[in-house]
C-alpha cells in the first residue's frame, strides 16, 4: 500500500459531473428485469431467517449489556468522580457507544486488511468476481451481524433511551438508511462495498464519543475543573475533524461512491451488476448526511473563531444547569478578582457595564432612567 492508495482518484466536481452523465445512462441502457424491481431481488438477493434472527438477538444482546454496565460500571463510575446529575447518565451513553466503536470499527479494519482484494487500495476490485448468491467471508459475514445488530439498537435507544438532541431525528433516519444498506448490500452480496463503508465512517464516531466524555469530566459537581479533560476534549476534536474530513469527506466520496459509478464498477466486472441505481441514491444520501453533521462542525468553529464560545461543547445539547451554575460562580470570582466588591455587586444584580442578560443568555442593554425617573424609552 503506497501514499496513492490514501490520495487518490478524481475531485468532486469530476465525481459529480460522471455521476449526472453515467447514472441517466445507466437507468436508459441497462436490461430491466421483466418483474421490475422486486423480480431483480428475486433473482440477485438472497438472505436466511437465520441471518434475521442472529442480527435481532444480537440487537438484544447489546441492549442488555448496555444496560448492564450502565448501571454497574459506568454510573457508578460518573458518580464516584462527581460528575453533575445530567452529565453521568450523558457520560454513560457516550462511554457505551465510544466501547462498541473501538471494538467494531477494529474488526471492520482487520477485515478490509484481510480482505481477499486490496479493496482500500484498489476500491474498483470491491466488484471483483462478484455473483449472486455467492458465499460470504465468515470475516464479514461477523463483521455484517456486529454492525447490523448494532445499529437496531441504536434506532431503538435513540427513540426510548438516549438524552435527546437537536440532530436526535436525522439520527433516527440516517440509522434506517444504513440499516437498509447493510441488509440489501449483503443480500445482493456487494458486501465489499459495505464494508469500505464502514471503515470510512466508524472511527470519526469514537472520537466524537472520546471527546464528549472528557467534556462531561472536565467541571465536576463541587465545582472543581480538571484542566487535562479540557485538554483531552480538544486533541479528541481535533483529531475527530481531521477524520470526519479525510475519512467521511475525502475517501468515502472519491473511493466508495466513484468506485460505484458504473463505468468504474466495470473495470473488473463487465455484465450486468443489478441494482446500480438502488445503491447510487442511498450512498450519496449517506453522504448528504455526513454534510449536514458537518455543518455542525464548522458552527463550532465560526463560534470559535468570532469569540461567541470559548470552550469545548456539544452545540447539539443542552449544557447541563448544574454546570451552568458553576460556571456562572466562576465567572463571579474572576470579576471579583479583577473589578472588586462593586463589580461583583453589580453582576450579582444582573447588571454589569450597563447591560443585563436575558433568560436566554444573550445581554440587552440596561435602560437609563431619565430625569423623572422613567425609562427614557
Amino acid at each position: 500500500m503506497g501514499f496513492s492508495d490514501f490520495f487518490f482518484y478524481p475531485d468532486y466536481y469530476g465525481l459529480v459531473k460522471t455521476f449526472l452523465v453515467e447514472m441517466p445512462e445507466y437507468y436508459s441502457t441497462e436490461p430491466v428485469h421483466p418483474d421490475g424491481f422486486l423480480g431483480e431481488v428475486r433473482t440477485y438477493c438472497e438472505a436466511k431467517w437465520s441471518d434475521l434472527y442472529l442480527v435481532v438477538l444480537l440487537a438484544i444482546t447489546w441492549t442488555i449489556l448496555r444496560y448492564l454496565l450502565t448501571l454497574f460500571v459506568l454510573k457508578p463510575t460518573a458518580l464516584s468522580c462527581n460528575l453533575t446529575k445530567g452529565n453521568v447518565t450523558k457520560m454513560a451513553e457516550s462511554s457505551w457507544r465510544m466501547f462498541f466503536y473501538v471494538i467494531s470499527w477494529s474488526y471492520v479494519a482487520y477485515v478490509v486488511s484481510q480482505s481477499e482484494f486490496d479493496i482500500f487500495g484498489d476500491p474498483p476490485s470491491i466488484f471483483k468476481g462478484w455473483q449472486p448468491a455467492m458465499v460470504v467471508p465468515p470475516l464479514i459475514y461477523w463483521a455484517y451481524a456486529i454492525e447490523c445488530s448494532f445499529y437496531l439498537h441504536c434506532f431503538f435507544a435513540t427513540i426510548f433511551l438516549d438524552v435527546w438532541r437537536s440532530d436526535s431525528v436525522m439520527l433516527v433516519m440516517h440509522h434506517v438508511l444504513t440499516l437498509s444498506l447493510i441488509g440489501f448490500s449483503y443480500a445482493s452480496r456487494y458486501h465489499n462495498v459495505g464494508i469500505l463503508v464502514l471503515f470510512c465512517h466508524d472511527f470519526c464516531d469514537i472520537c466524537l464519543e472520546f471527546s464528549k466524555i472528557n467534556i462531561y469530566f472536565k467541571i465536576r459537581a463541587d465545582g472543581t475543573f480538571h484542566g487535562i479533560h479540557e485538554f483531552l476534549a480538544n486533541v479528541g476534536f481535533v483529531v475527530f475533524t481531521s477524520s470526519w474530513l479525510v475519512l467521511r469527506m475525502y475517501w468515502f466520496p472519491l473511493k466508495v461512491l466513484y468506485s460505484i459509478l458504473p463505468s468504474t464498477a466495470k473495470i473488473y466486472y463487465t455484465d450486468h451488476l443489478p441494482f446500480g441505481m438502488e445503491f447510487n441514491i442511498m450512498l450519496w444520501l449517506l453522504f448528504g448526511m455526513d454534510i449536514y453533521w458537518f455543518s455542525f462542525i464548522v458552527i463550532f468553529l465560526v463560534r470559535i473563531v468570532t469569540g461567541s464560545m470559548k470552550e469545548l461543547e456539544d452545540i447539539r445539547e443542552e449544557t447541563d444547569e448544574e454546570v451552568l451554575k458553576i460556571k456562572k460562580t466562576k465567572e463571579l470570582e474572576e470579576l471579583q478578582k479583577k473589578g472588586g466588591a462593586e463589580t461583583t455587586e453589580q453582576v450579582c444584580n444582573g447588571v454589569v457595564d450597563g447591560t443585563i442578560k436575558n433568560g436566554d443568555g444573550l445581554k440587552q442593554r440596561h435602560p437609563h432612567p431619565d430625569e423623572n425617573g422613567k425609562d427614557s424609552h
